[in-house]
């Protein structure tokens, strides 16, 4: 485990206890210190960090910026925690343990209250997220300064702490004890606020995903999400918005407000065929009775291959599939399975594999029809249609739509008429 150390009272109260733990919990620990150099004395606390960790008898790393740092508080934790972290990789330790405190909690939470926040927010600071974990959420900074002078122990006090300019700082030094002058308890009560957003939260989360659950379809199609849209109408808005907040977390994705609702909004009243954006990279789309829920839809990669008479071979791309091609003059009535076979006339070469366009046509028994039409009497949603091979002549007349149909001989050609013979593997 790695042990996150400022010098502050929380993080050495945090390694003090850590060590003495460390032999019944058969922790292996080892300290990390970031001196972000924005201050002149900074480099003290490194070296007072250092003289701690090695009293203790454990390991010390010390990190510093590639270059100065902005001083804004995003900056400066960005940069911190992006070195932690990739200390805890090159050490590999299963966890970093910082210093948060039941004070910082109930800071986190009153700041979230002020400048706007859903549930999940208000849960405030989580006590384990991925690596990091937090064994001093229920204890307060009163707490851990007795304990250290029970020790005897000195600490820093970072003069950032009590800067102004930054607003949690005014919510330590100024607001947090007029709220506990006027109403003694505020500061707990800001805690268990958080601790019931947090069961809260993690109820209404498990009822999303079980609702993904039940709604989700199978997909041959990586990177997209497949799901019934009924049973999302029937599970309601709300249910709705956490399923797609749930489902953007999974991808990295924190959605807005603003996106959440389009993407609700197009559940209900998307149109089969249409998509919305919404942020992050994802689209919601309809296709039929499904809400497909994945990346943007990239330009499909199409290529052509040219058929002339006689045989022969050859690769085309269709969508995100590679098909290998053979071709050769049909002998009537011995076609294996699998192949399929297309009356051409000479003057009709040559042919071409290629992928849909709009306006295609294909003449069957009863008439001509658009391809688009028949994509839509059989079901075939749009990000799947340019995936489908066509076969086509040089004149533009379609003879073949994989899965759908073969154009029916007599296109008009009364001479010359002969069959072909193609055999298609996916590479």
């Amino acid at each position: 485990m790695i042990v996150a150390v400022s010098g502050g009272p929380d993080s050495t109260a945090l390694l003090h206890l850590l060590s003495r733990l460390a032999p019944e919990l058969d922790l292996r620990l080892e300290v990390a210190h970031f001196d972000h150099g924005v201050r002149a004395s900074s480099s003290a606390d490194g070296e007072r960090t250092g003289d701690l960790s090695a009293r203790l008898g454990l390991p010390f790393h010390l990190g510093a910026p590639d270059r100065p740092l902005n001083v804004d508080q995003a900056s400066l934790r960005d940069s911190r925690y992006g070195w932690l972290a990739a200390i805890t990789r090159s050490r590999n330790a299963d966890r970093l343990a910082v210093g948060h405190n039941a004070d910082d909690q109930a800071e986190t939470v009153l700041f979230r209250v002020m400048r706007g926040t859903d549930l999940r927010g208000l849960s405030g600071i989580p006590a384990r997220r991925e690596a990091i974990v937090r064994p001093l959420l229920p204890f307060c900074r009163r707490e851990l300064i007795e304990y250290l002078e029970i020790l005897s122990e000195t600490w820093i006090e970072d003069p950032s702490n009590a800067d102004p300019r930054w607003v949690r700082a005014r919510l330590r030094a100024d607001v947090l004890p007029a709220l506990e002058l006027a109403c003694p308890g505020a500061t707990a009560r800001l805690v268990s606020l958080g601790r019931a957003a947090q069961a809260a939260t993690d109820l209404v989360e498990g009822l999303a995903t079980r609702l993904l659950g039940e709604s989700v379809l199978p997909s041959a199609r990586p990177g997209r999400v497949e799901l019934t849209r009924d049973r999302l109408l029937r599970a309601g808005t709300e249910l709705q918005s956490l399923a797609l907040i749930v489902l953007a977390r999974m991808a990295g994705i924190a959605l807005s407000a603003g996106g959440t609702r389009a993407g609700v909004e197009f559940i209900s009243v998307g149109r089969s065929g249409s998509r919305v954006a919404i942020g992050g990279g994802l689209e919601v789309a309809r296709e039929f009775d499904r809400i497909v829920i994945g990346g943007g839809a990239a330009s499909a990669t199409v290529s052509e291959l040219e058929v002339h008479e006689g045989t022969g071979a050859g690769v085309v791309r269709i969508g995100e599939r590679e098909l290998a091609v053979r071709w050769r003059p049909a002998v009537p009535g011995s076609r294996p399975p699998g192949r399929i076979a297309v009356a051409v006339s000479p003057g009709h070469y040559p042919l071409m594999f290629r992928g849909w366009r709009h306006g295609d046509r294909i003449r069957l028994a009863g008439g001509t029809r658009k391809l688009k039409k028949l994509f839509g009497d059989h079901r075939i949603p749009v990000s799947e249609r340019v995936r489908v091979p066509v076969l086509a002549d040089r004149l533009g007349n379609v003879l073949w739509v994989e899965g759908l149909a073969t154009a029916e001989a007599d296109r008009g050609i009364t001479r010359g008429v002969s069959l072909v013979e193609f055999d298609l593997r996916d590479e």
